[in-house]
Order: C-alpha cells, then structure tokens, then sequence
C-alpha cells in the first residue's frame, strides 16, 4: 500500500504530528483492516493514539474510504482556541453575538455539512462545551452563538485524543455521557515500537521526501542504520523519526546514513539485533505472511541461531519430555530476563509481549516473588455485531471494573482469527470467537485457553440468497460466488453444508469480505450468495430482498467462545470470572427485555431496532463453564475441520481447556459474595472435568 501522508505535508511547519502513515507491520495491517470495516458507516470513530502515531491521517483515510469522501473534511483542534472561542468557532456565531462579531459566521459543523468532522485532542475541550458537544450529537443539530434558531447538520463525527478519557472521566474532567457516545467505533494506533515492520518503508520515505528538498540526490541506509532504526523505542513516534532522517541527511556523507549519522541515544542494556524480512506485495484476498523478525546476540548470524534452536528442539522432541511446550516457554522467558539483566521492561520488549504477562510468568517460574497484581488495565477483542459489542456498548464491564480501579481497552476485529493471532502475539487478554478461528489459534500452538460458551445457535448463521435466485438449495451453488468472512465460523458452516449436498468446496467460488464489503457485494449482485450470522442475518432479513437457503440447524453448533490468554487467566483467575459473570448478567437481560435492549443499543451498534430485536429474540444467551461435554463437542468440530482441510494439523482440545480455582471472587464493597458460573438450565455448572 503507498505512504498516506497529509495534504501539503511538504509545506507544512514542524509540528507533533505524524505526517506519513504506512500499513506493512501486522499491527498496522490489522488497523488497515478495521478502517476499511467502520469506514463506510456512519458511526461516530474515537482514534486514540500517543502524539505523533498518526490519527489525523486515520481520520482523513476513513473519509476517503467513506460514501462522504466528495464532501468536505474539516480538521480542528480543540486544544487550539481559548475556551471564550472554541464554542463560536465549533457551532458559529451571529452577528453582535459578542464585542467583535461584526459578521454572522458559520461554524465547523456546519462547514463540515455532508462530510467529516475532525476533533483533535477532544479531551482539551471545556466541560461547559462537551454539555453542547453531546446535544449537537443526539439532536443533530446546531444553534450559533447569539440565536435561538436551530441548524440542522449532517455530518460525521471522528475525535481524537491522545490521553486517556476514562482516566478523565474519572477525575471528572470529562463528562462520561459524552465518553460512550463518541466511542461507539474506537480505533486505537499502535506506538511506533509496536509496528517496527513500519519503520523501514517509513524511513525511505522521508528519505525522499527531504532528499528532494535539500538536493541529496539518492541516499540510502546502512545496514547497521536499519538495525538502530528498528531498535530505537521512538518516544516521539512517527514525528521523532521523520527528524531523525531529516538530520542525519544534513551530516551523511557519500550518499548512504550511518548508523552514527542517526545521533540516536544508546538504548539501555544489551540491544540484540533484529531484522525484518521482506516479503512480497499483499492483496485483498491473499495476504501475505506477516514479517519474520529474528532476534540474534552479537556474532551469529540468524540462520545459524535459527540452526541451532531447531537442533535443539529436535533433541527434546526425541527425549519425549513431558510438559515440553510448558518447559520452552519457561525456559524462553528465564533466558530472555537474564539477557536483559533482569529489567522486565526490556524483557517484554525483547519478548514482544506486554510487561504484565512478563511480570506473571516470572512469579510462576520463581523468578520473581510475590503475588501477580491486578493490571491497570485489561485488554478486551470483540468483533462488530457480537454480543461482546452490545455488552461494550451498555458499559456494564467499564463499571465493573473501574471499582477494583482497571481500565478496559477494547479492541475491535474484523474477524475471531485476527482476535486469536492477538491474543497469541499477548495484544489481548480476554475476548469472544466462534468455533472455528480458536482451532486455528490452537494449531499453531498458540497461548489460547477456553475460558466459557453460550448455547448453540445454529439457527443464527445461515446461507442466504435474493429472494428472485433460481437457487432452491445449496446443490444450486455449484459454480455460484458465494461470500464470507476469512476466519470466521461460517467457513467450517460452508465445508458442511457443502458436504451434505454432495458438492466439493473447490465446485464454489469463495470470495473473502469483511461484512460491510460482503454486504455491498451481494447488494449489487456481485456474488450469488452470503454466509452470515446474527445480528447481521436479522439486518438481512428485515432488510427484505434476500431470503435463507440453509442455516446451521443439523451441521453446526455455532456457539461462541469466551477466550483468554492462558497467562493472564493463570494469574487473574478472580477478573476472568468477574468479566465472564457481567457477560452472562448481561445476556440474562437481553433475553428477558429484547425489544427495549435493542432500542437502547441499535444506534451505538449501527444495526436497526427490528433487526436488533429480532437477533435478541432467536437467541437464548446462557453463560455456561467449558466442560467435558462442550469439550466433545469442540474436538468433534476440530477433527472434521481437520478433514475439511480448515486447520494444519490435529490437535487436542483438552489442552486449551482452562479449569478455574475454586475460589471466590472477593466482591467489592458493598457486594454480594462469589460468582459461580450458571449452565444453561440455571443451575450451577459442574466442575471441568
């Protein structure tokens, strides 16, 4: 994908703001896929990011990508105008409305009439104006300073902010209301640390870039620059590396930057060399893999290192040892602290994993003493139209949790397999998939455990087709284009029901969407069938032009699996089942009040209140614990998936089966006593195993 850089980049001043914005790390890539999902709604977007990440360019690409990018996009900082302006230049004044104002004005609403709003640095906003801010977003409307008269507004709403608001929120400087009203979309940008495959294409584009301006002609990176580049904890993001190249093409010399020619500080401790293969361009629907990074000490080579692991992985294969994959990872762990001369901070680093899950597995292996504390934060994966959505969108676990003083950062996937490579790179702590994408996860020995279920659902996912098709069953499909989601459970859904109809997967052909791209497909008439679930095949049906051509019923349990990273489980069993009893509290109350939760949620979710309701209506939410008997279940569908040629290899699902300790949670002040996780029938679930 090219660089996105901001208009008139060249000619703007030196400012905090990143300029240039690349999507070739797998971090980046995932927040690429997420854009093009909430582009093209109307959903209102809050981009969060440290300085200089670059979220106003986020905010520009989802104009573009959006049905508005013809009309305007209006960029304004909050934090730029004293607070006696900031309300005239937002909403408008009229004329005489205060000394000065000699001339009615328009404010940025309205410039903005048909298009995108953009507000930078949200938090800096007065608490008087966030009041107004949340009126114009409910009534859709404006009224300028001095009058009475309001002024009807169609426009997108994107913030920004690089604090925190719910820490703002809870210092009362930033009204709550307002907090979950703008973030019914969020997107947060990964740190450029987090996304070193960034930093190279990054680099050579502000190599060009100030080349042309300074008359360098062409100059390129030293290996050894390369290395400190991707070394570097780039404090200042994007904005401190486009100052760092345009400084060092001011002192190098024969056309080629040194990694001294960088003027970088020396990263504390020993910093092991990393390299970041290349590979080759992706497209839509074959994505590359994502960058191998090889870590090596200082005198061997990567494929020697890589020679030697292998060599020694082999020997423990042909010892048989027991609890091998438990004995590496602590093994991995112990050497990788004692390389960072016991600095947890650099260990994670090293590591690719959060200082949380560093510091939890040092206290199980000995390392460290001590109790795991309760993080600052937990980190939570859903996908769009999950019941993980309406639980976020109610704040019911923002509640929950803020009274043991965590935060929860959410985080939006387009599919349960980009969810599961999060949690499997330690990006996510607890999350919400369907059946399919964990075995994927699991195949590839991933960190993934079974924390929970809901009850089967067969009757929510299903084949769909338009109602005039001469399809009338799925033996009709042969040599049809059908679309769905990579990933997501409705692939194994496909195999099945191809199956049972006698026609081969290969007889069909498979185009890959994200749901908002599936939609626009079938809608016109580019594919011949849809494979969808709840609550998008209620929004389908309510829609009207389509019609079912098989569901689940007899083929698929469709159920959905609360997961979690077993480290963060093992060390935090007491807020996976305060996390998973405020799910079930709330799937109660969706079953007994379907029609007022939907009137409720329907616009923070971008679904319609019939399609909403009735999604709530066909299905039965139950929190029940990840017994022996879904466990059947689950290898049952591992081993056809097996045979359907969906997962590499066999696998056990026992193995990814998480068992509480059976200990209570202690309640908050003021609580009742311990949950205990109920199975479907109301009665409390038998202990795994």
């Amino acid at each position: 994908m090219p660089v996105l850089t901001l208009p008139n980049s060249d000619a703007q001043p030196l400012t905090v703001r990143a300029k240039a914005l690349v999507f070739e790390d797998p971090a980046s890539r995932a927040l690429l896929a997420h854009i093009r999902q909430i582009a093209p709604s109307d959903a209102t977007v809050l981009v969060t990011g440290e300085t200089g990440t670059g979220k106003e360019i986020v905010a520009r690409h989802l104009h573009d990508l959006s049905a508005r990018r013809l009309k305007p996009f209006v960029a304004v900082n909050c934090g730029a105008f004293s607070e006696s302006l900031v309300e005239s230049e937002l909403f408008g004044h009229e004329r005489g409305a205060f000394t000065g104002a000699h001339l009615a004005k328009a404010g940025w609403f309205e410039a903005a009439e048909g298009g995108t709003l953009f507000l930078d640095e949200i938090g800096d906003l007065p608490l008087a104006l966030q009041v107004k801010l949340l009126r114009v977003l409910q009534e859709r409307e404006v009224v300028r300073v001095g009058s009475r008269q309001p002024i009807p507004i169609d426009v997108r709403l994107v913030a920004a902010t690089n604090i925190d608001l719910l820490d703002a929120v809870q210092a009362e400087k930033f009204r709550e209301d307002l907090y979950y009203r703008l973030n019914v979309a969020p997107l947060s940008i990964p740190p450029l640390r987090a996304r070193v495959g960034d930093i190279p294409p990054l680099a050579h584009h502000f190599i060009r870039v100030y080349g042309q301006r300074l008359g360098t002609g062409d100059v390129t990176l030293s290996p050894a620059a390369i290395d400190r580049l991707l070394a570097h904890p780039w404090p200042g993001n994007i904005r401190e590396l486009e100052n760092v190249i345009h400084r060092a093409l001011l002192v190098c010399r024969d056309g080629s930057i040194s990694d001294a020619d960088l003027r970088l500080p020396e990263v504390r401790g020993t910093i092991p060399r990393v390299t970041v293969a290349r590979t080759a361009p992706t497209s839509a629907n074959h994505p590359v893999s994502p960058p191998e990074v090889v870590v090596s000490g200082s005198g061997s080579g990567p494929d020697t290192s890589e020679t030697a692991l292998e060599s020694a992985l082999l020997t423990l294969f042909e010892q048989g040892r027991a609890n091998l994959h438990a004995h590496v990872e602590e093994t991995l762990v112990r050497a990788a602290y004692r390389f960072c001369h016991r600095n947890q901070l650099q260990t994670a680093r090293l590591l690719g994993i959060s200082r949380n899950v560093v510091r939890a597995r040092l206290i199980q292996i000995g390392e460290l003493a001590g109790a795991v504390r309760s993080p600052a934060t937990i980190r939570i994966g859903y996908q769009q139209f999950g019941l993980l959505e309406l639980v976020k969108a109610i704040g019911a676990l923002e509640r929950a949790f803020s009274r043991r003083s965590i935060r929860i950062a959410w985080t939006a996937f387009p599919s349960g397999t980009e969810l599961c490579a999060a949690v499997h790179a330690g990006e996510i702590d607890l999350g919400v998939v369907g059946e399919g994408p964990p075995l994927l996860a699991h195949s590839a020995s991933g960190p993934l455990v079974y924390l929970a279920a809901e009850p089967p659902a067969p009757q929510a996912e299903a084949i769909v087709v338009h109602t005039d098709a001469p399809i009338s069953d799925v033996r009709g499909l042969r040599g049809r284009r059908v679309v769905l989601q990579r990933g997501a459970n409705v692939h194994y859904f496909l195999a099945r029901a191809l199956d049972e109809a006698g026609v081969r997967m290969d007889e069909v052909a498979v185009v890959f969407a994200v749901p908002s791209e599936a939609a626009g497909l079938f809608g016109r008439g580019e594919v011949d069938a849809w494979v969808i679930w709840d609550p998008l095949l209620a929004a389908v049906e309510h829609a009207g032009g389509a019609r079912i051509l098989r569901d689940a019923t007899g083929l698929c349990a469709n159920r959905a699996y609360y997961v979690g990273a077993r480290t963060f489980a093992d060390g935090h069993p007491e807020l996976v089942e305060l996390f998973l009893e405020e799910v079930r509290a709330f799937g109660e109350s969706a079953n007994k009040n379907a029609e007022a939760i939907a009137e409720l949620l329907a616009p923070a979710v971008g679904a319609s209140r019939g399609a909403l309701a009735r999604s709530l209506r066909r299905n039965r939410f139950g929190l029940r614990a990840f017994d022996a008997e879904i466990e059947t279940h689950q290898q049952t569908v591992a081993d056809e998936s097996l045979k359907l040629n969906l997962i590499p290899r066999p696998i056990t699902i026992a193995e990814a089966r998480w068992s509480p300790p059976e200990t209570p949670i202690p309640p908050p002040a003021g609580k009742g006593s311990g949950v205990v996780v109920r199975s479907e029938s109301g009665r409390p679930a038998p202990p795994p195993g």
